[in-house]
């Protein structure tokens, strides 16, 4: 493990100049991508149990009860429902422009850093391209002054540095796909959370609209 590692610190050191801007990439983009997945995964989970939670205590005891439930919570939903509670007794319209005026705030909580991956995944091929080219440059540039010299480059030298040119766009590949992974497994959840998001809250609708009558009625 300790000779592959150390390997791999050799080529990196040979890939050029570039490689350093494509590493501090993967590592910016592997944090975030290991940042977004936990805290979506968490996010999903308590979407479903505070949902449960807050939809029975609607049901079986008072709304302010279930205020001082939604604020006990921490989550997306919770939130949400709390500001469709404020607004028991209104139109249906009314709640739902509330409840979507907070939908809109936990969406881009969703979407935070998302760029950064966006980013990655771009840069990460252009600059792996750049070092290429640098290297391919320098490789070619020095075979003519070692030509004009009258000692020419072997062919054994000439293949080291292109294979350490093309190393940057190797590792700029790599990035790239490992981003794009990460990015559209995020991308992926923060749908799935949206859409069930956007389910309960057409849920919560109906079912307040139907206290205010009933409690109308009474």
């Amino acid at each position: 493990m300790i000779v592959v590692v150390f390997n791999l610190w050799q080529l990196i050191l040979k890939g050029g100049p570039l490689m350093w801007p494509i590493l501090l990439l993967s590592v910016a983009a592997l944090g975030v991508a290991a940042e977004k997945i936990v805290y979506l995964s968490k996010a999903q989970k308590l979407l479903k149990a505070h949902q449960t939670h807050l939809m029975r205590s609607l049901q079986q005891d008072s709304i302010k009860h279930t205020v001082s439930l939604c604020e006990s919570y921490d989550s997306s939903f919770s939130r949400i429902f709390k500001a469709a509670l404020l607004k028991f007794g209104n139109s249906a319209e009314v709640i739902k422009a509330g409840m979507e005026e907070i939908f809109v705030y936990e969406v881009r909580r969703f979407q935070e850093r998302m760029n950064i991956l966006a980013f990655a995944i771009n840069a990460s091929v252009l600059m792996g391209l750049l070092g290429t080219v640098v290297g391919l440059t320098v490789v070619f540039h020095s075979a003519q002054i070692r030509s004009n010299l009258l000692n020419p480059l072997s062919i054994g030298d000439m293949a080291q540095g292109i294979w350490q040119a093309l190393f940057t766009t190797v590792a700029g590949l790599m990035v790239c796909v490992l981003s794009f992974s990460a990015y559209s497994f995020c991308m992926s959840r923060i749908n799935d959370i949206t859409a069930d998001l956007q389910m309960a809250m057409a849920k919560t609708v109906h079912i307040l609209v139907q206290l205010a009558e009933l409690n109308d009625a009474v």
